[in-house]
């Protein structure tokens, strides 16, 4: 069985873009929804031509086994989830922008 490991590459890629600071809220809201449909492209591209998907760790999934399927699963709602809270973050802060300049 595939055994799928988050080492310490999906870490830091995770604390990088925890501390990257994006001050355009529109901007950081654009980025989230890029990056995250860029590597939904790039794991369905892999999916469709080999059947195995490359993580951003660099280790490879092989989807006919059942450790690689839920290793892809798993690898995916990390994704949305980062989608999410990127947008969330984008979203919250405009709504405090709008606070800011329409207080008298």
């Amino acid at each position: 069985m595939a055994e799928v490991l988050f080492d310490r590459a999906q870490v830091e890629l995770i604390n990088n873009n925890k501390v990257r600071a994006i001050y355009d809220f529109a901007y950081g809201e654009y980025l989230a929804q890029q990056n995250f449909f860029d590597e939904l492209s790039r794991v369905q591209t892999q999916l469709i031509h080999n059947g195995t998907v490359t993580l951003n760790t660099g280790e490879e999934v092989d989807l006919n086994t059942l450790g690689g399927t839920m290793g892809l699963q798993i690898y995916m709602e990390t994704l949305d989830s980062t989608k999410e809270s990127m947008s969330g973050l984008a979203k919250l802060g405009l709504k405090n922008e709008n606070k800011l300049w329409t207080m008298q």
